[in-house]
């Protein structure tokens, strides 16, 4: 969560430029942690298994691929896991909606420019810039596609 105004702006900056980033009181840099999902999710795994919350079978499914996973590239790994980081920030966003709250997905941006600012290394898989405030306005809907036209048949 970076509240500082300077680095809101250096955020902005790694965004190409999308000014409004550096105006939002909040912006979230959500982000994969890859070593740290690839042990988590071995142990994790385990710590279920020994509750028995998940079958020895799924346990041992999840370990070798969490194995697996050590063999991969960071290039080829990151989009893998995140998934699950997406996931987190669509629960976000709506939870945001509930509080009055605006944020706008930021994908366009320099990753490795991000990674600088805040001196991670390339564990850090960096997904998307949050920006999140209270808006201050209120634009028209989007034209949509009507449900018959998104429906195949």
């Amino acid at each position: 969560m970076v509240e500082d105004p300077n680095t809101r702006e250096k955020l902005a900056q790694a965004a190409c430029n999308q000014s409004f980033i550096a105006k939002a009181p909040v912006v979230l840099v959500c982000c994969a942690d890859i070593s740290g999902y690839i042990n988590g999710t071995a142990s994790g795994a385990q710590d279920l298994g020994k509750i028995g919350a998940l079958e020895d079978r799924i346990v041992k499914i999840l370990c070798t691929s969490a194995d697996e996973l050590k063999d991969v590239s960071l290039e080829e790994i990151g989009p893998r896991i995140a998934a699950n980081v997406t996931i987190a920030i669509e629960h976000i966003i709506l939870r945001a909606l509930d509080f009055g709250l605006g944020t706008c997905w930021i994908r366009l941006m320099d990753e490795d420019e991000i990674k600088d600012i805040f001196g991670w290394d390339e564990n850090i898989y960096v997904v998307a810039l949050l920006p999140v405030g209270y808006p201050d306005e209120e634009p028209a809907p989007r034209k949509r596609l009507q449900l018959e036209d998104l429906i195949l048949e």
